[in-house]
């Protein structure tokens, strides 16, 4: 099971692991296909004329080892990623963390402009720590190969993975 967090319940716990599903990898899927670099670039170009104080940088499509796009926004002097996964539309803000990998947080004026098919996944969810249990119960397959491979310590880590 997952390991909570202080302060962490259990429907948070179990909301979380509601992303940790087949299909999300890119192991044996394909992409959303409401969802390509043109469209996503488009969404980002009208978040950032929605909100004040936001500029875009670079946006970037699913490639070999990443099936997520991201986008460099910066919104009120903080630097954020804005990440959609590519096989299914899961939306997420992070910052680049110490670590060399992405800390998640939340955005709320930001995820309100983002238009398009998307579930938000919250900060929460996404820094929500995992155990090898959580994904092999889940999993099966190449995705379950590859989690037991890279063992995903948080559920952001599975959802927007850079596995190779």
């Amino acid at each position: 099971m997952a390991r909570r967090r202080e302060g962490e319940g259990r429907d948070v716990v179990a909301d979380a692991l509601a992303l940790v599903r087949p299909g999300l990898t890119g192991f044996g899927g394909c992409h959303d296909p409401r969802w390509d670099l043109a469209a996503f670039r488009t969404a980002c170009h009208a978040l950032v004329r929605a909100v004040p104080r936001a500029t875009l940088g670079a946006c970037e499509g699913p490639h070999a080892t990443a099936e997520y796009y991201r986008a460099r926004i910066d919104h009120e002097g903080r630097a954020l990623w804005l990440l959609l996964n590519a096989m299914q539309p899961v939306l997420a803000f992070a910052e680049w963390g110490e670590r060399l990998d992405y800390r998640f947080v939340d955005a709320p004026a930001l995820a309100a402009a983002f238009f398009g098919p998307h579930e938000l996944a919250s900060a929460a969810r996404l820094e929500t720590r995992l155990a090898p249990q959580d994904w092999q119960s889940r999993l099966d397959g190449p995705e379950l190969a590859q989690a037991n491979r890279w063992r995903p310590e948080r559920v952001g880590h599975y959802v927007f993975c850079w596995w190779d």
